[in-house]
């Protein structure tokens, strides 16, 4: 992962081109285990854009914020029966409100799966996470809530 380093992808189709501040390493996962390479280029962090290339394709993603993009990414390669291999893939990873607006959705709590802890750490949503940690956008959906009616049992989603 490089920080701080501004990155261009050539421009088609007479597209203008796109600064990049970082650059993300990351794999895709199928079910059978097969793994591949992609990289996710981040945006300034006062925008929410990234670009996903992979092997010879490029996809440029624009949401409200970079959860929001991740989303999309995720979306677009689950089509293609892949897991995004990042930490805003695992099933108890999910943003406050506040912490997704402060941090742009760059961030977001690891969410205990013990209803009684109440300690959270946060992470990068596109750090790199292992291939048995991470879901579909289905099953993290399920998940987050499991877990939310689990803790708040009067007040059930």
């Amino acid at each position: 992962m490089t920080h701080g380093q501004e990155h261009e992808i050539a421009a088609q189709d007479g597209e203008p081109q796109t600064r990049w501040s970082e650059e993300i390493t990351l794999q895709t996962v199928e079910p059978n285990g097969v793994a591949r390479q992609v990289t996710v280029y981040l945006g300034q962090p006062s925008k929410a854009v990234i670009a996903l290339l992979d092997s010879d394709s490029r996809t440029e993603i624009s949401g409200s914020d970079y959860l929001d993009c991740l989303m999309q990414a995720r979306m677009l390669l689950e089509r293609q029966d892949r897991r995004l291999c990042c930490q805003g893939a695992r099933p108890n990873v999910h943003p406050s409100g506040q912490l997704r607006q402060f941090t742009n959705g760059r961030m977001a709590y690891i969410r205990p799966l013990d209803p009684g802890s109440a300690t959270s750490q946060t992470v990068d949503i596109f750090a790199p996470a292992l291939p048995n940690e991470v879901v579909t956008l289905s099953n993290q959906r399920e998940a987050l809530m499991a877990a939310w009616n689990a803790r708040h049992p009067n007040n059930q989603i």
